[in-house]
């Protein structure tokens, strides 16, 4: 059958919570949280205490499992479309996907990516890019650049024009 009810406690090792039951008040045992995927690609996601869930449970309810939250009245969607999937964290950082303009918009004070990165399309930034090794496009790096550069010299200059530099930019 199907019961709605707040979650009371989580066990976050082994994926499972209870469920105090709306209509009766009844606590459940501890019952398992439905996850996307658990074989061999694994999904993780908990709901927190006092989250408004739906249970399929037994006729007694002694078994079953937390289909997953509800919105209510009180708790409603961020997202009011169906063209955007969202993740919004309490801390109000989030993922947005917008299927109809195809972007994909990260809210994060810190954003930790692992692995190579290959990107097509104009790279924009307002606050400057760092980095720990050197920068090199497909003719030169910035090193090399500094190393000719910063040692180079011109002949002649007494208010006139100088000659080239010694060292051809690469």
């Amino acid at each position: 059958m199907l019961r709605f009810g707040t979650i009371t406690s989580i066990n976050p090792k082994t994926a499972r919570a209870k469920v105090q039951f709306a209509n009766d008040g009844m606590n459940s045992y501890w019952l398992a949280v439905l996850q996307n995927r658990t074989f061999k690609d694994k999904f993780y996601s908990m709901p927190p205490i006092g989250e408004q869930v739906a249970c399929l449970m037994d006729e007694n309810s002694e078994e079953g499992v937390i289909l997953g939250a509800i919105y209510t009245s009180e708790d409603t969607p961020v997202i009011e479309t169906e063209k955007q999937h969202s993740a919004n964290f309490d801390d109000e950082t989030f993922a947005n996907v917008d299927k109809e303009t195809h972007t994909l918009t990260l809210s994060f004070p810190n954003i930790h990516l692992i692995g190579n990165i290959t990107h097509e399309g104009t790279l924009s930034n307002t606050d400057g890019i760092t980095s720990d090794a050197d920068i090199t496009d497909k003719k030169s790096s910035m090193q090399d650049m500094r190393d000719t550069y910063n040692s180079h010299m011109h002949t002649g200059n007494l208010g006139a024009n100088t000659s080239t530099p010694s060292e051809e930019m690469q």
